[in-house]
């Protein structure tokens, strides 16, 4: 990780001056340099959304890739919703500068974002992490749609795991109008069961970031769409929520 992120480091005062952005890059990875000497950095996103709607939103994997060459993170974790615009060479131009964790969403271009998602129920192993996931909304009848049986079941050969990755939210006090939603209190039951240290999910929309606090992790959903730009950072102790390259948040794992 170290040389990596001291790449970033602008050989002179005046470079950092002319570039702010750059600037921005180079305080992210002083402060993870100064974090503890870990191997792994863990980018995570969720609802990218690149369409065909604006210029914007057609723009949203270049964005991605700017911050993947700048931060170089190790791992890049997607709670979905990738976008109908997505193509093959977009998640190889992603899986080429990192390892790409992904679940996908009910915003998508399926033939290709199946070839880069997590099978429902997978773990796999990080920098000492374990990750999971499963992918879609919990409901039946549709492409994006994992039916509650087969949820339950995927859930139950995860285990422990460090993170948890999902598109479905859960029924949380952060999202009041999910009350008594059915599929919502079966992710609920889900986190009871893993009691995974960070919840990484997607779909709602409304700001940057949410945050829950759970009797046993916490739970967070980031933003990454051309409306917010929003993303975080791990390093498997401690998260740091940015928007636009500014810290906007941060707790411990």
């Amino acid at each position: 990780m170290g040389h990596r992120f001291l790449a970033l480091l602008p050989s002179t005062e005046g470079a950092l001056r002319s570039n702010k952005r750059s600037l921005r890059c180079w305080h992210i990875a002083v402060k993870l340099l100064n974090q503890r000497a870990l191997d792994t950095v863990i980018l995570l996103i969720s609802d990218l959304h690149k369409t065909l709607e604006s210029a914007e939103e057609m723009e949203s994997v270049r964005w991605l890739l700017d911050i993947l060459d700048e931060l170089g993170p190790d791992v890049l974790v997607s709670a979905g919703d990738w976008g109908e615009a997505m193509t093959v060479d977009d998640f190889s131009q992603i899986a080429s500068r990192t390892r790409l964790v992904t679940v996908y969403g009910n915003h998508e271009n399926f033939p290709a974002v199946r070839s880069f998602a997590l099978r429902d129920g997978e773990v796999v192993e990080a920098g000492g992490l374990r990750i999971a996931g499963v992918n879609g909304l919990i409901c039946d009848g549709a492409e994006h749609c994992t039916p509650p049986g087969r949820f339950r079941r995927a859930v139950s050969r995860i285990g422990s795991v460090d993170i948890f990755v999902t598109h479905q939210p859960p029924s949380i006090p952060a999202y009041p109008e999910l009350d008594g939603d059915e599929a919502a209190e079966l992710m609920r039951w889900a986190l009871e069961k893993i009691r995974p240290r960070l919840h990484l999910g997607g779909h709602m929309t409304g700001g940057c970031y949410s945050y829950y606090e759970l009797k046993w992790g916490k739970y967070l959903r980031v933003d990454s769409s051309a409306r917010f730009r929003c993303y975080a950072l791990t390093d498997g102790r401690d998260v740091a929520v940015y928007q636009n390259g500014e810290e906007v948040f941060r707790f411990s794992l």
